[in-house]
């Protein structure tokens, strides 16, 4: 018992919500957030009433939906979000874990 466990790295309830948002976004294949519509993007919506996926409110918890989102749909951790992460407080024992979980 002389070892010490490793503190889990945490995360508040809003982030949990917005990997929950990921994971469905993931299993939809629609990762993508466009943050105006394009011309295809209207005609599509009118023909089908599909809304396109909208960004979280909150840049924090885009930048970690995004992250969850493209690692889960290419199984491997999307390096290229890892600065967006750090950039917004996330430190990288929670975004390892988030690309355990996710991958």
């Amino acid at each position: 018992m002389g070892q010490q466990l490793a503190t889990m790295p945490t995360l508040s309830t809003a982030e949990w919500r917005a990997v929950s948002v990921a994971f469905n976004d993931a299993a939809d294949v629609r990762c993508g957030v466009s943050a105006t519509p394009g011309r295809f993007s209207r005609i599509f919506t009118a023909l089908t009433g599909i809304e396109p996926k909208r960004p979280l409110a909150d840049a924090r918890l885009e930048a970690l939906r995004g992250f969850v989102c493209q690692t889960r749909t290419t199984r491997k951790e999307a390096a290229e979000l890892v600065p967006v992460l750090i950039e917004q407080g996330f430190n990288r024992a929670q975004i390892s874990a988030l690309a355990l979980l996710a991958a």
